[in-house]
């Protein structure tokens, strides 16, 4: 039996998906982290959420999806004075979709208020039962709480999902470099990728890896394919890979997760990264976006 975890830590998020006439036509967990653990969960991995939502449907509805795909929720807290926070997601009236066709909003298009809210009530102690596993910590926000989160595990590897200028705009930069350097993993997307390295004043993919001394990085480009970053034999590697099978999108929504939580597990257990590594890990990685980008929803139907 694996000793390997996997847990997130951060606000529980529900996905309220729209048609273009602002119907709402589904409701499902979301948000990249918990999309993650959720897809390793249905993996066999066993997968904890440590976090935090309203006492409300919002709440209870993102909790359970979490719970069916097999997810441990005894560490999530319900939090009386606060809303679970929730991703709008529109559809365009169209039959197929461009990448950037979705809207994500934190405003309703019913209400237009704000309905991403994010707490500082979020859960720090770790059960002691962890502390002989080797922990795969996947987050997707780099608040301080999330930061102390991190400190306080000892047998861990980090992985982050850079995905949204929104959630690093308003750190400093020096704050960032040391967040991200507990990383072992990075995977961002190309339009985050420029952002990024504009803010941090970097010049390329190479000084960002060695800079952050990661195990991976990982550059999706939708449909055009990835690039990974890796170091062998003391010498930085770089591997582009494309897809060899395309197909029509349904929603795009999470793609991107589909794709990482292939890569986080298949680095839980490898001997090394190489480009043998790197060409199976691909191969599994784009199916699993691809069976998700021909659905409804961010997360495969179990």
């Amino acid at each position: 039996m694996s000793d390997k975890i996997f847990i997130s830590h951060a606000d529980i998020i529900l996905d309220k998906i729209y048609d273009s006439k602002f119907k709402l036509i589904k409701q499902d967990g979301g948000g990249c982290n918990w999309n993650d653990i959720y897809n390793l969960s249905i993996l066999g991995e066993k997968c904890y959420a440590f976090g935090s939502c309203g006492n409300d449907e919002e709440g209870k509805i993102a909790i359970n999806s979490l719970k069916k795909a097999g997810v441990n929720v005894d560490n999530i807290m319900i939090d009386n004075n606060i809303s679970t926070a929730v991703m709008n997601i529109l559809l365009p009236d169209e039959e197929t979709l461009g990448e950037n066709d979705i809207i994500h909003t934190w405003y309703s298009p019913i209400t237009n208020k704000n309905t991403m809210h994010f707490s500082d009530n979020l859960p720090l102690d770790i059960p002691k039962e962890f502390e002989d596993k080797e922990i795969y910590i996947i987050l997707d926000k780099f608040e301080a709480i999330n930061y102390e989160f991190l400190q306080r595990i000892q047998n861990k590897k980090v992985c982050l999902d850079v995905g949204a200028e929104e959630f690093i705009e308003y750190y400093t930069n020096q704050y960032l470099i040391s967040f991200f350097k507990q990383a072992n993993i990075i995977q961002i997307n190309n339009n985050i990728r420029n952002y990024l390295f504009n803010k941090l004043k970097i010049c390329n993919e190479i000084d960002f890896f060695n800079l952050l001394d990661l195990d991976l990085l990982v550059i999706t480009n939708g449909k055009k394919g990835a690039k990974f970053l890796y170091k062998e034999n003391g010498k930085i590697k770089l591997c582009d890979k494309k897809p060899e099978i395309l197909v029509d999108a349904i929603d795009t929504s999470g793609a991107g997760d589909a794709f990482f939580s292939v890569i986080i597990r298949e680095y839980a257990y490898c001997d090394k990264i190489d480009e043998e590594f790197i060409n199976h890990t691909f191969k599994l990685a784009n199916k699993s976006s691809r069976e998700v980008l021909s659905q409804l929803g961010s997360r495969k139907i179990t």
